[in-house]
């Protein structure tokens, strides 16, 4: 289930300005994904990290928050990301991935052993 925060388009316009301190985690993903071809980024939000790894990757950004996506959907790069709208937890690609990150709080939506 999605946060109600993540779903309101006014707090979302201000979710990149409010996180600027996981960028040396961003560039750490970006280190991993060298010489990876397909790369899985679940709970994407909104796209900043998938965006950047679209140059040179293909690109599949997964978050459950329609807004989030919305903005990713906007920025520089999002238009080489497949954005699918859905629960990290039971969301089903139909393919394998060269490399999977969560970043941020993504992994907080796994609270149970069948998650």
């Amino acid at each position: 289930m999605t946060d109600p925060i993540y779903s309101d388009p006014d707090f979302v316009q201000f979710y990149d300005i409010e996180n600027q301190s996981g960028r040396a985690d961003f560039e750490y993903c970006i280190g991993l994904a060298v010489n990876r071809g397909s790369v899985l980024d679940l709970g994407c939000g909104t796209g900043q990290l998938a965006a950047e790894l679209a140059d040179g990757h293909s690109v599949t950004g997964v978050d459950p928050a329609s807004a989030m996506l919305d903005v990713a959907r906007r920025r520089a790069g999002g238009d080489r990301v497949d954005w699918v709208e859905a629960d990290a937890r039971t969301v089903r690609l139909g393919r394998r991935f060269d490399l999977v990150l969560l970043t941020g709080h993504a992994f907080q939506v796994f609270l149970t052993v069948e998650d």
